[in-house]
């Protein structure tokens, strides 16, 4: 990779492709925890805690980033190079706890 690829040398778009995928890594275990923390709270209120329904829309969202700029499907750079992704989901007001 001798070429500069959208602005990036080969090399910078390389060591930024290993970076993100040890963010990759990370970003699963904290997805199992989120996940293991609604299991908690499904258990212990009867339904998932609204916040970290928001914060797994989002991490999903951040991860699916990381994956298309990894496998070069993206040249947009996933956060902290570009602002982290907002929840799409729309949770009424008199649900949240």
């Amino acid at each position: 990779m001798t070429e500069s690829y959208q602005g990036e040398t080969g090399w910078q778009r390389v060591l930024l492709v290993f970076l993100f995928w040890i963010v990759f890594y990370v970003a699963q275990m904290v997805v199992g925890a989120v996940a293991l923390a609604q299991c908690v709270f499904v258990l212990l209120t009867e339904g998932p805690n609204q916040h970290l329904l928001k914060f797994g829309d989002s991490l999903g969202k951040y991860i699916h980033d990381i994956l298309r700029y990894v496998t070069f499907n993206s040249d947009k750079r996933p956060f902290p190079f570009s602002e982290f992704p907002k929840p799409d989901l729309i949770i009424p007001a008199s649900s949240e706890t």
